[in-house]
């Protein structure tokens, strides 16, 4: 009984694929066919001609997931490819989050943590050696031209956003798993096909997500072209376009047109937190009047008051101003924000380092004893407190490099007060231990 059932659950798929491989057949079949149509004198005249090599192109693209949508559920999926079998399963982390990936003989399936189909991958199309959608746009343009009468336009208009969301359902997924090069180049396709004048669709936040996946595939010459495309058509998305453009000519190495964007921007968008993130790091980074960048760090916090980083970076700037017990204030007041903020104790631990060195250069100078005696002790006072948030930090770092760095602050400032106490002496020898051994 067993055996008999096993036999017919084979000969059953066997069937199912046999139906699927006539399918596959006939989608050749006709491509073969009406791609010599095309380039027949005569019958390559004729709109409607393009229009049906079209449309088998896009039924050959379309036929691994039909029936399929991105939202569907898991169960959903296995009923609608209930003649299809999975080959195998496996989980991935992509970018931070859990997928489940679904393998079939042409198509993987990725669905997210809440079982929701994500997006696809076809692994094995109907035809191969061929970019499918590119060639279907290829016959509608052709199709359009020749359609001096309008007859066919309800056709070319369904065909071209047929391809136009489509290649944006590729550029998402491709985005997704990290092929930020391939996503640009897939999104402007979209543009392409959907702005085509049978269609004239002219969506301005694609051209922005060619730009976008550009800058971060760090192609900065595609980011910069398209970006700047952006500002022509008048698409600023509240002020990202001015921050993503400014990134890319930093990237270039101008940084007086990325502080020129910036600025443009901050005055269109002064709300923007990414522009004036930029602008705060832009100011840095060229040396610039502090003060401004106080101005718009301090117009920042405003925005966001509960982004250590912001109360860090105006402490850096007084900082180098001088202002030590200012800057102290603001780099307690990012960790009292976020008590996990590795930067805010670093930088604390490592302005009270600062100020124990500085000390230290003075007392070199200072001849009389009593005075000396006196700054000496302020001295070790100021080691002594960046003890606490340099020990902290090492928690919480996790770049190894970095970490090298806490431990040798460890190390020095334990090694000048070993003398002080037994504990001070054993903490000296770890931080020592520490750093032979890497």
């Amino acid at each position: 009984m067993k055996k008999s059932l096993t036999v017919a659950l084979m000969l059953l798929m066997a069937l199912q694929l046999g139906a699927q491989s006539k399918e596959v057949q006939s989608l050749l079949k006709n491509y073969e066919k009406y791609k010599e149509q095309v380039q027949d004198v005569k019958r390559g005249e004729k709109p409607a001609t393009w229009i049906r090599y079209a449309q088998t192109l896009t039924n050959a693209y379309s036929y691994p997931t039909n029936n399929l949508w991105i939202g569907l559920s898991s169960l959903e999926s296995r009923v609608v490819l209930k003649d299809q079998r999975a080959l195998s399963t496996e989980y991935k982390d992509i970018q931070g989050e859990q997928y489940e990936v679904v393998k079939y003989e042409d198509k993987d399936l990725y669905y997210n943590a809440d079982g929701k189909l994500s997006f696809w991958i076809i692994t094995n199309p109907v035809i191969k050696g061929v970019d499918v959608l590119d060639e279907a746009y290829k016959a509608y343009d052709k199709a359009a031209g020749l359609d001096t009468r309008g007859s066919s336009k309800s056709d070319i208009q369904e065909g071209l956003t047929f391809i136009a969301n489509n290649f944006i359902n590729d550029a998402m997924a491709a985005y997704t798993l990290g092929n930020y090069a391939d996503a640009s180049v897939k999104f402007e396709k979209s543009f392409i096909a959907a702005s085509h004048p049978a269609l004239n669709v002219v969506d301005t936040t694609i051209v922005y997500y060619v730009g976008l996946t550009a800058l971060m595939e760090q192609n900065y010459q595609r980011a910069e072209k398209f970006f700047n495309k952006c500002l022509e058509m008048g698409f600023e998305s509240a002020g990202d376009t001015y921050a993503n453009l400014a990134e890319t000519y930093k990237q270039l190495g101008d940084m007086e047109k990325s502080k020129e964007l910036l600025s443009m921007g901050f005055t269109k968008f002064p709300d923007s937190q990414s522009i004036l993130v930029a602008l705060i790091n832009a100011y840095l980074e060229s040396n610039d009047d502090p003060n401004k960048v106080l101005e718009f760090i301090q117009r920042a916090q405003q925005n966001e008051p509960n982004n250590p980083s912001l109360y860090y970076a105006e402490g850096n700037v007084l900082k180098n101003l001088g202002k030590f017990e200012e800057a102290v204030h603001l780099y307690e007041k990012s960790i009292e924000i976020d008590p996990n903020f590795f930067f805010g104790y670093f930088q604390l631990g490592q302005a009270y380092y600062d100020k124990a060195v500085d000390i230290q250069t003075a007392a070199s100078d200072e001849l009389d004893d009593q005075k000396y005696m006196k700054m000496v002790e302020e001295l070790d006072q100021m080691l002594g407190k960046a003890i606490a948030p340099f020990e902290k930090s090492l928690e919480l770092i996790q770049d190894e490099e970095i970490g090298k760095v806490v431990v040798e602050y460890l190390k020095n400032i334990y090694f000048r007060l070993r003398t002080k106490s037994p504990e001070y002496e054993a903490s000296y020898e770890k931080y020592n231990k520490m750093l032979e051994q890497h």
